[in-house]
């Protein structure tokens, strides 16, 4: 089957349109409205994945490198987060090395993660952040992760 060139560029704009993931911007500061939103899932008892959630909060400790799983390695933060209506709580954020870069964290740093929110395995943790890079599926921003002022992805993503 041959697709005319006119109609094969439409359909490719026309992908991109559809897979194209908005740049959502890292707010100035760390305030418990930051958290709103993770906040809002947490008191509704979430089970299920959300994207295009965001936290703020300071580390507890260094992070934690974790062994090869399923897809890659991972840095493992955990923050200490003040959720509006919940108070202060401890949230995971787990860094995919392969798709975020290698991202680091001491402990008692300032960290601003924007991803996907997840609820199972978490252990401790009243919830997590993942996904804390450029999009790879449908209906998810791009997302970022901010450790002491210093982004990952540095650069804005397509």
């Amino acid at each position: 089957m041959t697709i005319h060139p006119k109609l094969s560029t439409g359909l490719l704009v026309m992908s991109q349109v559809i897979l194209a993931a908005n740049n959502v911007p890292v707010p100035a500061s760390c305030t418990p409205e930051v958290n709103s939103r993770l906040a809002s899932l947490v008191i509704e008892g979430a089970r299920h994945v959300v994207d295009n959630v965001m936290v703020c909060g300071v580390t507890t400790r260094p992070s934690r490198s974790q062994k090869p799983g399923q897809n890659s390695a991972h840095e493992v933060l955990s923050l200490r987060a003040e959720l509006p209506g919940v108070g202060t709580r401890l949230i995971q954020v787990a860094i995919n090395d392969t798709l975020d870069g290698l991202v680091t964290a001491p402990k008692n740093a300032t960290v601003f993660a924007y991803g996907q929110a997840y609820f199972q395995n978490i252990g401790q943790f009243a919830a997590g952040i993942h996904d804390v890079h450029c999009s790879t599926h449908r209906g998810a921003d791009n997302g970022w992760i901010v450790v002491n002022g210093k982004k990952s992805p540095a650069q804005t993503c397509r």
